[in-house]
């Protein structure tokens, strides 16, 4: 498994993401801006509040995107022999591309998922060699392979 095509396959999701996330946002400030000519009434002041919160919702997703994009373009993708970010592990059979989160996502035939450092999952596996076994709520784990 080539890191480098799993680092350029997270960055073009991560950077889906983020476009998605732009583009939602953008449309909603514009479709919230009321008319010139419009009366404010007591009604169109709630809904100013509705979408003040959906727009806080949307920014929010937005900055966790730029976040997202941003800890991928800095994380070391070289060689490595500990769990650690910038590696990829493969655990029971699962590919864990570990740095980021990330839904499943395929790469080079390979089905992968992105996991954070925050993830209770890689606080377990932190650190672990190739072949350390660990117990993860009532499994044990075995580290198969670290790229």
């Amino acid at each position: 498994m080539n890191k480098y095509s799993v680092r350029g396959k997270l960055i073009e999701l991560a950077a889906a993401e983020l476009d998605g996330a732009r583009t939602a946002y953008t449309e909603h400030l514009q479709a919230s801006k009321p008319a010139e000519d419009q009366a404010t009434v007591v009604d169109d002041q709630a809904q100013a509040w509705s979408q003040a919160e959906l727009a806080e919702d949307l920014e929010k997703m937005l900055r966790a995107a730029e976040a997202k994009v941003a800890a991928l373009n800095a994380l070391d993708f070289g060689p490595k022999e500990f769990v650690e970010p910038g590696a990829i592990v493969t655990v029971n059979g699962r590919h864990f591309v570990i740095g980021v989160s990330m839904d499943h996502f395929t790469c080079e035939g390979i089905e992968l998922i992105g996991l954070s450092p925050l993830a209770p999952f890689y606080q377990a596996i932190d650190g672990l060699e190739k072949s350390d076994i660990v117990e993860f709520g009532v499994h044990k784990v075995k580290i198969e392979e670290i790229i």
